[in-house]
């Protein structure tokens, strides 16, 4: 079957779209894969009438919204390639192959932490990369911030509106931006330099970072760097242009150099952000799409 819109990934932006496609009446398919890269926490916040509830319940929520819409359906799968064809684009999946006219990438990005023993057990409960996401929850408490680079001092600033208490570790980095350290030396904030080889703690409650050099740090929590890229394979045959930073170059409406293809929420900005940001951006990006298909009418 073919249709008039395709979105890629079930998150806050394409479940966004695809509700606006619904009540657009465009024939519309959504490809999902079910593994959403919040699924590691268990509440997520920010968003009006939902602060608090989990990615989980907030998925289903949004699920039941689109599934009263009629020209829009659900498919659990993989897409593995994009291809262009006479009538717009062919999205092979690891079952089948669908042809639309227009494709949404709302796929959100690909996340990497730090190779750190025990990372896994503690991100998403007790170690978190947003203060503006976790910051209240970790409040009051004794923090570790794992950065070495330019935003060092960024999250320092941002994670004091939380707490007093905090730790800075650069896990091996030495070079250390003199001003950045007269500012922590300002504010009484330790610096450690040594590689962190473990965390340690229970039930997904941190308690210490260990380094290298044996020295055990008491914390009650810590917000990280993460890696986060947008080079998902399925992207490969379609030469979608990128900036100096990487990030998919995009018009104003949301369309990649690529006509027809638009992406939306983290996927847009390389960069991870909060709920109702990407399922704003996805539901504008949406509208446009359909903008589009309309004034080919006339």
């Amino acid at each position: 079957m073919d249709y008039e819109v395709i979105v890629i990934g079930g998150g806050p932006a394409g479940l966004s779209a695809a509700l606006n496609f619904g009540r657009g009446m465009k024939r519309t398919l959504v490809i999902d894969e079910d593994k959403p890269r919040n699924r590691v926490t268990n509440e997520s916040h920010s968003y009006l009438t939902q602060d608090g509830i989990s990615p989980i319940e907030f998925k289903q929520k949004a699920k039941r919204d689109v599934a009263k819409y009629e020209d829009v359906s659900f498919l659990e799968d993989s897409v593995l390639d994009i291809q262009q064809c006479a009538t717009g684009f062919e999205v092979v999946t690891q079952r089948r192959s669908f042809k639309a006219k227009q494709v949404l990438i709302a796929t959100g990005l690909r996340e990497k932490g730090p190779n750190i023993s025990g990372f896994n057990e503690f991100y998403g409960q007790s170690i978190f990369y947003c203060p503006w996401c976790d910051g209240y929850e970790m409040r009051n408490r004794t923090l570790a911030i794992i950065y070495a680079d330019e935003m060092m001092i960024h999250m320092v600033k941002l994670l004091s509106n939380f707490s007093k208490k905090l730790i800075v570790f650069t896990n091996g980095e030495n070079n250390i931006a003199l001003e950045d350290k007269v500012i922590l030396d300002k504010k009484g904030i330790d610096l450690y330099t040594e590689p962190i080889t473990q965390f340690i703690g229970d039930n997904g409650d941190l308690d210490a970072i260990k380094l290298a050099n044996e020295k055990t740090v008491k914390v009650e929590g810590a917000f990280t760097k993460m890696d986060w890229d947008t080079h998902f394979s399925f992207l490969e045959n379609l030469s979608i242009k990128r900036d100096e930073n990487d990030k998919i170059e995009i018009s104003p409406f949301g369309e990649t150099s690529v006509e027809g293809i638009y992406i939306a929420g983290e996927t847009k900005d390389n960069f991870a952000g909060q709920l109702i940001d990407a399922a704003s951006n996805g539901g504008m990006v949406a509208k446009m799409m359909m903008m589009t298909q309309i004034n080919e009418d006339f």
